[in-house]
């Protein structure tokens, strides 16, 4: 134990407890600090210090009766495959915007400006969705508000279907069906890293392959729909399908229920708490992940966007745009696949593998501008996939290596709402740029250079790190 002469040091320090001899272990502070013994109180709960990557995390062991009952496999596949589902759907949408999004454009000849603010709106609330859903969530828990979301965005999507005007399908689908489907999005993340402790962060990577999935399988059912009924009937039939969220709330409210009453007592990020943490801020380190998250929704999503319309100013059909999304699925599948693999096989850590997929997508923001066949465009498409489906294997991960189990939702919770910030800065200024210029080539070439500034910046992040998991070695 530390005395008065001897300083202990540490980065992130936790709440105040004692061990068995009744002295101090930790203050919590986001600061060095020299911790001195003090005789308090002893309270019933052990505690734990492990190494994760340079910081000191707190691991609760709660005995006896407060354990929580452990989920059957079945139940945990079940589970799982329930956040992926979610996932598809929730995400898949705003992918397929993207097709929706020419369609508007020629039916009502609006200008590009305002149908690309659906898009933007609809991404923006989806990603802010753990600010909006907080407080129902501290109420009621993921199941449940899952469940409410998932009706709610479903129906505002089918009812959208008798719109007369691009105004009434921003208010359908941009705010009430992206506010509604925040939950449906955010909430996976959080319960899939309960399935198990010991591989947490492999099974949050492996959820996220649900975003792949999503814009690949999505744009797709939009672009058949709209061929064969028209964009009021793609929309009454993807409102239909996104109703399986519902169903995928219902499981995960049965898998709560699993683990016992019990379970409540339990240190788990999913538990019904408080998406916010006002203390988070008070790390310079937290401010620049805040900025790389606006950056980088307004850089990897340019082409899902915009690449449909991109195609038809080039002289392509509206089904060759919608391929190239597709081709983005698969890329994003591919490259969802290697990220989770990377943290299997690889030591490094998930900032390290961002901060190099990043520059991926730069290239094919430059394709996109330099590259005019369409044999390019399938290219840029499928290397953008591939960058991007490796950064969102490893953005969940990076902020549960960082901030740890303690603190994951709601440092979760804030990257989602400034990604938020920069979906609606990305896709306005899209439409923006285009409506002025004729012509994208200025949006790619500003994610370009911002992808390059993303790089260095979690390269900086890393080498940050590595420095202060020496330190501590070396102090201990």
């Amino acid at each position: 134990m530390a005395n008065e002469r001897t300083p202990l040091y540490a980065h992130r320090l936790f709440r105040e407890n004692v061990d068995d001899s009744g002295e101090q272990i930790y203050t919590k502070s986001d600061s060095f600090y020299q911790v001195k013994p003090k005789r308090k109180q002893r309270l019933p709960v052990e505690l734990e210090f492990s190494l994760n990557n340079g910081i000191i995390l707190p691991q609760t062991k709660i005995p006896g009766k407060f354990g929580e009952k452990k989920i059957p496999f079945l139940l945990q596949c079940a589970l799982v495959v329930a956040c992926i589902l979610a996932i598809i759907l929730s995400i898949g949408f705003g992918y397929s915007l993207s097709v929706l999004y020419a369609e508007l454009i020629r039916e009502f000849n609006a200008d590009r400006t305002l149908v690309a603010f659906n898009q933007s709106i609809y991404e923006a609330l989806l990603a802010v969705g753990g600010a909006l859903w907080s407080y129902p969530v501290s109420k009621l828990g993921y199941g449940y508000s899952i469940m409410i979301g998932g009706f709610l965005g479903s129906f505002s999507m089918a009812i959208c279907s008798l719109a007369k005007n691009v105004p009434t399908v921003i208010v359908l689908v941009g705010f009430i069906s992206g506010a509604s489907f925040g939950v449906v999005y955010m909430g996976p993340f959080i319960v899939a890293g309960d399935i198990s402790k010991r591989y947490k962060a492999a099974v949050i990577g492996f959820v996220s392959i649900g975003s792949s999935f999503g814009q690949f399988a999505m744009p797709y059912a939009m672009e058949r729909c709209i061929s064969e009924y028209g964009w009021e009937g793609a929309l009454l039939v993807l409102g239909a399908l996104c109703l399986n969220a519902v169903p995928c709330g219902l499981i995960m409210l049965v898998v709560h229920r699993a683990r016992g009453a019990e379970g409540d007592s339990a240190q788990s990020a999913s538990a019904k708490r408080s998406l916010f943490k006002s203390s988070l801020f008070n790390s310079k380190m937290f401010w620049l992940l805040m900025l790389n998250s606006i950056i980088l929704a307004f850089t990897i999503l340019a082409e899902s966007r915009f690449l449909v319309d991109l195609a038809e100013l080039r002289g392509y059909t509206r089904t060759e745009g919608s391929f190239l999304i597709q081709m983005i699925g698969v890329g994003n599948l591919v490259g969802g696949l290697m990220g989770v693999a990377s943290k299997i096989v690889c030591r490094l850590s998930s900032a390290a593998h961002m901060s190099y997929c990043i520059l991926v997508v730069a290239a094919s923001h430059v394709m996109v501008v330099y590259f005019d066949t369409y044999s390019g465009l399938i290219g840029a498409a499928f290397v953008n996939g591939v960058g991007v489906g490796n950064i969102i294997a490893h953005v969940a991960v990076v902020m549960f290596e960082i901030y740890g189990i303690e603190d994951f939702a709601p440092s979760f919770a804030s990257w989602n709402i400034m990604k938020g910030v920069g979906n609606l800065m990305g896709g306005s200024l899209g439409g923006v740029i285009q409506d002025t210029t004729g012509s994208y080539d200025l949006l790619f070439q500003i994610s370009a250079i911002l992808s390059v500034f993303y790089s260095f910046s979690f390269a900086g992040i890393c080498v940050y790190r590595w420095r202060r998991s020496r330190t501590y070695k070396l102090i201990m």
